[in-house]
């Protein structure tokens, strides 16, 4: 069974680049290769967001008042292992994601997926900041993620 996933869209969204069913349909690509084998079903909520509210989110959740461009918030519990869960919720901000795209060099959509495999993965528990060998782990994880969604996957 794929997983359920539950996507709210801002109003901002309207008009960008952003395309839920293509979303939905990456995510179910890649969850497998990241979730524990005994979830069968995940519940997902991605918001979608201004920098504005992002520092809001961010200031209220984090207390820190600044934007960010992905913010995840996990409720992924391993145990006890439920095989129905609701794994959390990621927050992106499309205006931080369309700037960091022109200071990367690729396009919106790049970006976006690098923001939402990111959020994804810490969902899971990866963790960039906890040590060097961590944030070799989470990198390589992402840079999987991102080969399968973009089709450069090896299979392995």
């Amino acid at each position: 069974m794929p997983p359920f996933l539950s996507i709210r869209w801002n109003e901002n969204v309207e008009g960008s680049f952003l395309d839920e069913n293509l979303v939905k349909k990456n995510l179910e690509l890649i969850l497998p290769r990241i979730k524990p084998k005994f979830l069968k079903s995940i519940e997902l909520d991605i918001l979608i967001v201004s920098d504005s509210e992002m520092t809001n989110i961010n200031r209220e959740r984090r207390n820190i008042d600044r934007t960010t461009d992905v913010l995840s918030f996990p409720l992924f519990q391993e145990f006890p292992p439920l095989p129905h869960q609701m794994i959390g919720e990621i927050v992106i901000s499309l205006d931080t994601c369309r700037r960091q795209a022109i200071e990367i060099g690729h396009n919106d959509v790049d970006e976006f997926y690098r923001l939402l495999v990111h959020g994804v993965l810490h969902l899971f528990g990866y963790d960039h900041e906890t040590s060097p060998d961590d944030e070799i782990v989470m990198k390589k994880k992402e840079d999987e993620c991102l080969a399968m969604i973009f089709g450069e996957d090896d299979g392995t």
